[in-house]
């Protein structure tokens, strides 16, 4: 039986031919080599970490607003397990992480982070010194007295104020003096906060108080400042 093609069948269709001598390429051809992919991250462990031990691990990444965050949640939740991991944030490269090393640890009201926080009322950055000067005052620990009478002479006024207002939180008349001092400040603010602190302090501070009556500067704050004294 003769079996005949109709003419055209093929007719558009294209023929490859093998050329002689020449192999056709692998149907599988291996892909190039990679390096190795890290190793995947256990996702379930990770989820079931406790707050607090993820939170003080955290204080260690690598990016500066991960420790910030994570040094601010910590004091909110004045877990003391945190002290030590955020006394070392003191001294980080950050000084937004400083500063909030700095709030938590006045949050969660440690004694054992004083010696560390009256150090670091000698930062660079004016933030971290301004807010040291507060949290040693809401410490209310009488070690900080000294340091804190100290920097009533920071260059910067914000810091001065600060430092005035903590001497009066905690109350020590050792600071009388230089409060006194300070009630001459150059700037209005820290004159009129050292007049406060002193009135703060009670009657150890009435003479001081007293002596500022008589410049005009001072002695509308003066006033008020004594006859809050009982």
């Amino acid at each position: 039986m003769i079996i005949r093609i109709p003419k055209g069948l093929f007719k558009g269709m294209k023929m490859k031919v093998q050329e002689k001598g020449v192999q056709p390429p692998p149907s599988n051809p291996a892909s190039p080599s990679k390096s190795p992919s890290p190793e995947p991250v256990n996702l379930d462990k990770e989820l079931a970490k406790k707050p607090s031990p993820a939170l003080i691990s955290s204080l260690d990444d690598p990016d500066p607003f991960v420790r910030s965050v994570s040094s601010e949640v910590l004091g909110r939740m004045k877990d003391k397990d945190a002290v030590k991991p955020l006394i070392r944030l003191l001294k980080d490269s950050s000084k937004y992480v400083r500063e909030k090393a700095a709030i938590a640890l006045g949050y969660i009201g440690e004694k054992a982070a004083v010696p560390a926080l009256i150090e670091a009322l000698n930062d660079d950055a004016e933030e971290v010194r301004v807010t040291v000067a507060g949290v040693l005052g809401h410490l209310k620990d009488r070690e900080a007295v000294p340091a804190l009478i100290h920097s009533l002479g920071d260059m910067s006024a914000v810091a001065r104020m600060k430092a005035a207002i903590s001497l009066g939180v905690i109350g020590d008349d050792e600071a009388v003096s230089a409060l006194f001092q300070a009630a001459k400040d150059e700037n209005e603010m820290v004159r009129k906060y050292a007049c406060e602190a002193l009135g703060n302090i009670g009657k150890p501070a009435v003479s001081a108080l007293l002596m500022c009556l008589k410049d005009e500067k001072i002695r509308a704050h003066a006033a008020q400042a004594l006859v809050k004294i009982k």
